[in-house]
């Protein structure tokens, strides 16, 4: 049972890996499946300023979102999400919380963008 205040919806991006010329295992974003997932919370988290390594002349700011969802959300490390209009990747693990009883509660997933 979603909780009351998890009233956000996410659109999950799931490429197909696809074999590359060179024979390595790639995705393929430009054929990528988009699904729509109810019941989740999406909450900002402090960003930091990034500087580039030496071959970008540029520095950016890294934006990050933490999302709260239904413990049997189908998120993969390396689905993409949309939210709010803008494209974020999953830094990290999906995380799958247990709540005071035992019980799984929830599932979490850290969401990162840069700009600039």
């Amino acid at each position: 049972m979603p909780f009351p205040w998890f009233r956000d919806s996410v659109t999950r991006v799931r490429a197909p890996l696809v074999t590359n010329p060179y024979g390595d295992p790639v995705r393929d974003w430009a054929s990528a499946v988009r699904t729509t997932l109810t019941g989740w919370r999406v909450q900002p988290v402090q960003g930091s300023r990034q500087t580039a390594a030496e071959t970008i002349p540029r520095d950016g700011l890294e934006r990050n979102r933490r999302a709260f969802g239904p413990i049997g959300a189908d998120i993969e490390t390396t689905d993409r999400i949309e939210w709010a209009g803008v494209t974020w990747v999953i830094d990290g693990d999906v995380d799958r919380w247990r709540g005071p009883t035992g019980r799984l509660a929830h599932t979490e997933i850290l969401l990162t963008r840069m700009e600039g």
